[in-house]
């Protein structure tokens, strides 16, 4: 049985939980002088000003099994908000003292910190004995909670500091937590907050599928014009329902409701929605978010990056042994079979340093759609780079541009980002995207970091002059090329 009294039914292994291809690390927070455990969601280039979800798990589980159950990242990623889930301590919560609210109220002021959550759209949920917990959350910190969402767990009222949005979620034949009992606790919050008697009923839930196993009733007209949800699955025992196909996604109605309130009462900012099959780049002045790109790690590269000031600036501590280490990546880019691109940014770095570009699937195997790699040597005053290419291989509807700078540590500034298509170039061969089976000889002079001519050298690409400029700068070992036009 999953139930309040259940066995644990997932483990942690070091401090990392693996669900799926993404790991989720336990993080520990100071409370009181004491450590307490967590596990942290949020977006990649999440925005300032969003909401944070607070979900707690039931007696006997933890923070891990209740993440896997519930499944909140695809809604997080897609409404941008932040989800964590705490461990209550010996696997329980305090659900009539303080102690567990100061750990909640250490989690916000820690969110607010790190990503400068709304603290206006706080909500909190839980399952079992964490819903237990959010009815104790509404009577203790009602002041600082916009709504609540338990599941399958109740509590009474006890002088709460405002009118509380209530969802309530439960399965008709729940063996742990009685669902008529929970039911008639419930109707006491409607009381209290003086919500209409008169219920709105819709069975089945939601009505556009007639099979559904769930049914919902609203209390509307209360205080301060709150609302109170009770949304019944029948033939459910004492379980997270996430089962769309005979009922609903209990994570998805849980967001739907919550997201509707604030302690100000002002309506919820949309998120920005970043189209995909795109021909264009989203996003590429950062104006006011990293919104649309994704700043991977691989190995032991270790790097940060914000939108700041119009601009994105990414500070690489430790690099990886190749540069895709430390990548920027913008996908969901439709490249069109035979059709030129253009790509253009304006880049500078703290100290003189080489850039990767590459152009390539999103997916496994990652294939390159450049005949090579574009490295560009940045130096402290910003400038714009540019090259073109041709899209040889079959359409590829999502399809990504990396910006690769795990090679070297230090700051990096980008802005300005374009891709546009474009027409076949006058001159090929200064273009990146030839046609397949192309070869052609291209000349470079080399020189030394103090700008001494070393001689020339040929190479049908990059990595051929390469190799044939280190033999020139066998003493100084370090060099620059330039291209000579044809």
């Amino acid at each position: 049985m999953f139930g309040m009294f259940g066995k644990r039914l997932a483990s942690v292994l070091a401090i990392a939980l693996i669900c799926g291809s993404t790991a989720f690390a336990i993080e520990n927070i100071q409370v009181n002088g004491k450590s307490r455990s967590m596990i942290v969601y949020a977006p990649s280039g999440l925005e300032k000003g969003r909401p944070l979800i607070i979900q707690m798990h039931g007696m006997n589980q933890d923070a891990p099994y209740q993440q896997n159950a519930a499944k909140w990242e695809s809604i997080a990623d897609t409404a941008r908000f932040v989800v964590v889930f705490p461990n209550g301590e010996n696997k329980a919560w305090d659900i009539g003292g303080d102690k567990d609210i100061n750990f909640l109220k250490a989690i916000i002021d820690e969110m607010e910190k790190r990503y400068g959550i709304d603290r206006k759209r706080v909500y909190v949920s839980g399952f079992s004995m964490g819903g237990m917990m959010s009815y104790h959350v509404a009577n203790k910190m009602g002041d600082q909670i916009a709504a609540i969402a338990p599941v399958s767990g109740g509590g009474g009222v006890n002088s709460p500091k405002r009118a509380m949005p209530i969802m309530h979620t439960h399965g008709t034949t729940d063996d742990v937590v009685n669902y008529n009992s929970t039911v008639n606790t419930l109707k006491n919050w409607v009381s209290a907050q003086k919500c209409s008697s008169n219920s709105q009923k819709i069975k089945p839930y939601p009505s556009t599928k007639p099979g559904s196993a769930a049914s919902l009733e609203i209390w509307s007209g209360c205080t301060d014009g709150v609302e109170v949800r009770l949304l019944t699955i029948d033939g459910k025992g004492h379980w997270y329902s996430m089962d769309e196909a005979v009922s609903v996604n209990t994570s998805v109605e849980i967001w739907n409701f919550v997201k509707n309130y604030s302690l100000d009462g002002s309506s919820i900012t949309p998120p920005v929605i970043v189209p995909t099959n795109r021909d264009s780049i989203f996003n590429g002045g950062f104006d006011s978010s990293a919104v649309a790109w994704d700043l991977q790690l691989h190995g032991d590269a270790q790097a940060t990056g914000t939108a700041k000031d119009g601009k994105y600036q990414l500070d690489i501590t430790a690099v990886g042994t190749q540069n895709y280490q430390v990548q920027l990546i913008q996908h969901d880019l439709r490249l069109e079979k035979g059709q030129w691109y253009e790509i253009s940014f304006d880049a500078s770095a703290g100290a003189a340093r080489t850039l990767e570009v590459n152009v390539e699937q999103h997916n496994d195997p990652w294939a390159s759609y450049l005949t090579e790699k574009q490295n560009f040597e940045l130096g402290t005053t910003a400038k714009t780079f540019t090259f073109k290419f041709q899209m040889t291989v079959a359409t590829d509807t999502n399809s990504r541009l990396s910006f690769n700078a795990g090679a070297a540590t230090g700051t990096l500034t980008l802005d300005n980002v374009v891709l546009k298509k474009t027409t076949e170039p006058d001159d090929p061969p200064a273009a990146i995207g030839l046609r397949a089976g192309v070869s052609m000889t291209r000349r470079y002079n080399v020189f030394d970091m103090n700008g001494v001519y070393l001689g020339r050298v040929e190479g049908v690409n990059l990595q051929d002059a390469h190799a044939r400029a280190r033999g020139l700068a066998k003493t100084s070992g370090a060099y620059l090329l330039k291209a000579i036009r044809n």
